[in-house]
């Protein structure tokens, strides 16, 4: 316990809390030494221990009372008749929710006998349900206690000998190479304790006893929930709401939205109930790499992709280039940009790409359509704009609304619809690593992903090249249904390949298909509602 707080008290010393607080964010300050006195600090708090007694003591005494506050609880509802039972429902992020979440959607719950209860981004969702309620999502940012206890379950005490820690080992090597005292008491006390079930034991006690998180204490005892469905469990903000279900015993369902999710994000410090995935691939993620039982992860599909099963919204290939303002005597080649994060290169990808259209490097005459990522300003692309031959889309309507969380777009049902076209009627889609080469494979779309970086000299941990290692992407570098280009030359040689037979690759298309979506019947939404009701069924006794 003493080794376990000098590192916590060090790791707090180190920890720049305002750039941790991004979503994703792993940062340390590149000159921790004005903090290294700090590390003196637990050896004289432990001299207070008079003090830490009397705090355990309220503690304990606050945990006999919360089960006992527990136990009613649960007694009233297992008392209550099964069409007076609330469901939660946690969405953390606005983009996409329409997909998981609606009022159609809402209406089938309902209709069901449930209360529903929705925590979300203000102004997110309006709904005339009577049943349902709206509140507000706290985006509450974690102190610099909280991140570094997650420091030490994610990094420093990281058991990067489970099945799926490909990603964790790169990430972790982003941290050894940037963060020196740490990397130094990872490398000589965490690996040694990294299987320690006891440390494990330790630190997730830790969570539950220093962070209450009481917030939402108010929208608990108002709205007692019986179940509880978050559609992002990872997100940060879901982390007080999670710990207050799981101090109180209340049933918790989780839906993980993307197929990096499970072996990318820090590990949730509370188990979840059960678990819905995309495919079998996650679910084996979810019971080796995080320790889910096999009955406790169900597969739906994605429900994201389910829209792409209407083929009634495509239009014919004229009329949408000329919604594009295009040519449709010319090829489209569609380039579909990362976040900023994903690539310091891909302004000069899509640069050169240009270039060939412009120089007639390809067989036949193509222009170039550039689909910004929800993240990416459009202003990274200036040197491109207005440009002859370039055509611009944007994912929804410029927005605000949800830039802490680095969106600068914000999608809706409609560009939904003008993604499903896009990817049908682009001739060879290019992207880096992301999820659209998945759902451009739905449409048989030829995909070239970039594997290089241009002519910068990055470091591999700013590479593009780290994205074909992660745990995720493997499947797809190994289907053999995508070109990585390695050079400008392979760009050039994959995009004509394509140009010139569309039909290439198609067999290792499909097997991504099978693999990621698992099902493509367009039926994934029904699938989520249906596992939905099934855990309130289960958990109502």
């Amino acid at each position: 316990m003493m080794l376990l707080t000098n590192i916590f008290f060090l790791s707090t010393a180190i920890i720049d809390a305002p750039a941790l607080n991004h979503v994703d964010a792993i940062a340390v300050p590149t000159n921790p030494i004005p903090y290294i006195a700090i590390f003196l600090f637990p050896n004289l708090i432990f001299l207070g221990s008079s003090c830490i007694c009397f705090l355990f003591t309220i503690n304990i005494i606050q945990n006999i009372l919360l089960k006992f506050l527990t136990s009613l609880h649960q007694f009233k509802r297992k008392m209550t008749k099964n069409n007076d039972k609330t469901l939660l429902i946690v969405l953390p992020y606005g983009i996409g929710w329409k997909s998981i979440i609606n009022e159609e959607n809402l209406q089938i719950l309902t209709n069901y006998g449930l209360k529903i209860i929705l925590l979300c981004e203000p102004n997110m969702i309006e709904s005339n349900n009577p049943n349902v309620i709206i509140k507000t999502l706290k985006k509450i940012p974690r102190t610099k206690s909280e991140i570094a206890l997650g420091l030490l379950r994610n990094y420093v005490f990281a058991d990067t000998s489970k099945p799926h820690s490909e990603t964790l080992k790169i990430k972790i090597s982003e941290l050894d190479s940037s963060h020196t005292f740490l990397s130094v008491i990872r490398k000589s006390i965490g690996k040694l304790f990294a299987k320690s079930t006891t440390i494990k034991n330790i630190l997730a006690w830790s969570d539950s006893v220093f962070f209450s998180n009481s917030e939402y204490d108010d929208l608990f005892s108002k709205f007692p929930p019986d179940f509880i469905f978050v559609t992002y469990p990872f997100s940060f903000y879901t982390y007080p709401i999670l710990r207050h279900a799981h101090k109180s015993k209340i049933p918790i369902l989780g839906y993980v939205p993307s197929w990096d999710n499970l072996t990318s994000k820090w590990e949730v410090p509370v188990k979840l109930d059960k678990l819905i995935v995309w495919n079998n691939i996650m679910k084996q993620e979810a019971v080796n790499f995080l320790g889910y039982s096999e009955d406790s992860v169900s597969i739906t599909g994605v429900p994201q992709f389910d829209i792409h099963s209407n083929r009634s919204s495509l239009l014919d290939r004229g009329k949408f280039i000329n919604t594009l303002h295009g040519d449709e005597n010319k090829k489209i080649l569609l380039y579909a940009t990362g976040t900023a994060q994903l690539s310091d290169s891909e302004p000069f990808i899509v640069k050169m790409i240009y270039d060939m259209i412009q120089n007639n490097k390809f067989d036949h005459p193509c222009q170039l359509l550039l689909r910004v990522h929800p993240r990416r300003s459009l202003s990274d692309f200036d040197d491109l704009i207005d440009k002859p031959g370039v055509l611009i889309q944007t994912p929804g309507k410029a927005s605000k609304e949800f830039q802490d969380s680095g969106y600068v777009w914000k999608s809706d049902l409609d560009d939904y619809s003008i993604l499903s076209n896009t990817l049908h009627h682009a001739d060879v889609m290019i992207n880096v690593a992301s999820t659209i080469t998945i759902e451009s494979c739905l449409f048989d779309t030829p995909v070239v992903n970039i594997g290089f970086d241009a002519d910068l000299d990055l470091d591999f941990n700013r590479s593009v090249k780290r994205h074909f290692q992660y745990s995720h992407y493997a499947d797809i570098v190994e289907s053999n249904g995508v070109k990585i280009a390695k050079s400008e030359e392979d760009l050039h040689m994959f995009i004509n390949s394509y140009l010139n037979n569309s039909d290439l690759d198609s067999a290792g298309r499909n097997q991504i298909v099978d693999n990621q979506c698992y099902y493509r019947d367009g039926k994934s939404s029904e699938r989520l509602l249906r596992y939905i009701i099934d855990f309130t069924k289960e958990y109502s006794v």
